[in-house]
């Protein structure tokens, strides 16, 4: 489970990020000191599976941010944390998950997590075929590819080209699916060679890279490598 923490307190979040580390979980997250922070760097992160935002936030407060994220989510998972009940009722307006009153316990924690678990997109995605809607499992589809406003599916058995944003197919994925180009979205496990400016496919098809993506790529796969070896 990926989780965005937005809080500014240094001492709120080390608290939650140890207690985070200390849960018996698959989680990995990443801390914003300030909503604006968070919103800029949120295309990095479209496979986040939870959102926990503090209420009394530098800038936009935390309602404001989620009402942003509203505007471009209608699903993610958000959580608000608050040592003030204010708020309460205006986190049914951008549909929180739930609204827990500081000190953040372990218990509280848990459930709130359970919950979100609950909540995780599917393992697969209907997708507009030229013969009709087809669901297709995440790990059969090797990479998407943009060519104007056409997008192409590679799976492992053929392609598919169809009219549809990028963005729009990445808000549907799991996190083994990495940007490598800005015309390009590559399911890590089918990742054969990173080359200096292409990726190649196990199938042998190439993607380009771009040179600004390498690096990421090249850590998510041996990451991605790692956690599957220690499994």
């Amino acid at each position: 489970m990926e989780i965005a923490v937005i809080e500014d307190n240094p001492v709120m979040q080390k608290a939650l990020t140890t207690m985070l580390a200390d849960l018996p979980r698959d989680l990995t997250w990443h801390v914003f000191a300030s909503g604006e922070q968070f919103l800029f760097a949120w295309p990095d992160h479209p496979h986040l599976d939870l959102v926990l935002l503090d209420i009394k936030l530098p800038g936009l407060n935390g309602m404001a941010i989620a009402k942003k994220i509203r505007q471009q989510d209608a699903k993610l998972p958000l959580a608000f944390l608050s040592n003030y009940d204010d708020y309460v009722f205006d986190g049914y307006d951008v549909n929180a998950l739930d609204y827990i009153l500081k000190p953040i316990t372990r218990a509280k924690m848990t459930k709130l997590l359970d919950r979100a678990a609950a909540m995780k997109r599917p393992a697969f995605i209907v997708l507009p075929f030229n013969t009709g809607p087809t669901q297709v499992h995440l790990y059969d589809i090797m990479a998407f590819t943009v060519d104007g406003h056409y997008l192409t599916t590679i799976t492992q058995e053929g392609q598919n080209r169809f009219k549809e944003s990028l963005a729009n197919i990445q808000t549907q994925l799991d996190n083994r699916f990495i940007l490598v180009h800005r015309s390009a979205l590559v399911n890590i496990d089918h990742i054969r060679t990173i080359g200096k400016d292409t990726v190649t496919l196990a199938n042998g098809v190439p993607v380009p890279l771009a040179r600004n993506r390498t690096q990421a790529v090249k850590q998510a796969f041996w990451d991605r490598y790692r956690k599957l070896v220690q499994k």
